[in-house]
């Protein structure tokens, strides 16, 4: 993720990155207030189209790297029979590819690190092999022959997560089903039913989504090449837990569902007022001094989640935005039936 002196607006955001994360029918259209009328129409005749969900872009992500598994397996079997030598030394002179594809997928999926710094790993794998082979512990062993094949695949294999995952994380687009136009770019109100099965999955998907992509973007600026530590970012991102929680309203009776609802959104809607805060009421001196290449302001004066906005090429006010308005709606609409119940 490449730094930026200058922090992009919220219109020029759009123009890169057309449609936001959403969730699958009830997700609204996040769309600024004060785009130019010649960006309104542009935007208008692109409302028919969402994004993938962020969860489908992992799942793809997840897919892409079992693929590579079960060819890296058909390889060993191939070569073994090709070289004619025992399969548990063709499956440890392939050891470096395995890593390769573990090491990737964590970082991908976990810290969403998709540069071309993933392409060193090849390298250092089939380094520590050939080093191995050098020092005549790898007797019995052609680990120089193995050696080419694990850095060609290994460099086939980052090419191909680093391309497939901007692609899909700038240029997926899906036809919408039942999205309706808003007139004034005015934001759809929430649907908040929690009593049937449709209602309920709509509900849920209508917060997870913007929150998956509010804690991937917290994962990108935040992440280790900038100096963030799992534990900094802990203590900014909404917890899986928080938003998993709410999967299992399935398993509550429907007259309990509303009151637990509202108690999970006031937890997810505090750790969102947290991003509120500067850095340095959130952060401490240590966490502040190891953080590079942001743009921010040194002392940690800046609210986060203005340094996220600014340092994050995903639209990300808008899923902010769009995240604690639906918690504030929800809750008032939630608390609302409830007096009407009781």
């Amino acid at each position: 993720m490449e730094d930026s002196a200058k922090p992009s607006s919220p219109s020029e955001e759009e123009g890169l990155e057309k449609g936001f994360l959403k969730a699958e029918d009830e997700l609204p259209a996040f769309e600024e207030q004060e785009l130019l009328g010649e960006k309104r129409a542009e935007d208008k005749a692109e409302q028919g189209y969402e994004q993938l969900p962020f969860s489908v872009v992992h799942k793809i992500i997840r897919a892409t790297c079992l693929v590579a598994l079960v060819v890296w397996f058909i390889l060993i079997v191939i070569l073994s029979i090709i070289t004619k030598s025992d399969p548990f030394y063709t499956l440890l002179g392939l050891s470096p590819v395995l890593m390769t594809i573990i090491i990737t997928y964590i970082l991908v999926d976990k810290y969403h690190l998709e540069s071309g710094f993933l392409m060193v790993f090849p390298f250092i794998f089939t380094g520590i092999l050939f080093v191995l082979g050098e020092a005549h512990l790898l007797n019995g062993m052609d680990y120089r022959t193995l050696s080419s094949v694990n850095i060609i695949f290994g460099l086939l294999f980052e090419m191909i997560i680093i391309i497939h995952y901007a692609i899909l994380r700038r240029k997926r687009r899906i036809k919408a089903s039942g999205l309706e136009e808003q007139e004034d770019n005015k934001e759809k109100k929430p649907v908040i039913k929690l009593d049937d099965e449709n209602g309920l999955k709509s509900f849920i998907s209508s917060i997870e989504d913007k929150l998956k992509a509010i804690n991937a973007a917290i994962g990108r600026v935040y992440s280790i090449r900038h100096g963030g530590t799992e534990s900094l970012r802990k203590k900014i991102k909404v917890d899986a837990l928080h938003y998993n929680e709410f999967n299992q309203l399935r398993d509550e009776p429907p007259e309990n569902r509303r009151e637990i609802a509202v108690r999970l959104l006031r937890k997810i809607r505090d750790r969102l007022e947290l991003l509120q805060k500067p850095e340095k009421e959130v952060f401490d001196k240590d966490e502040l001094s190891s953080l590079l290449n942001i743009t921010r302001d040194p002392q940690g004066k800046d609210k986060v989640i203005d340094v996220i906005i600014r340092n994050d090429k995903d639209p990300v006010k808008a899923y902010y935005d769009g995240a604690l308005e639906f918690c504030n709606t929800a809750i008032k609409r939630l608390e609302e039936e409830n007096k009407k119940r009781s």
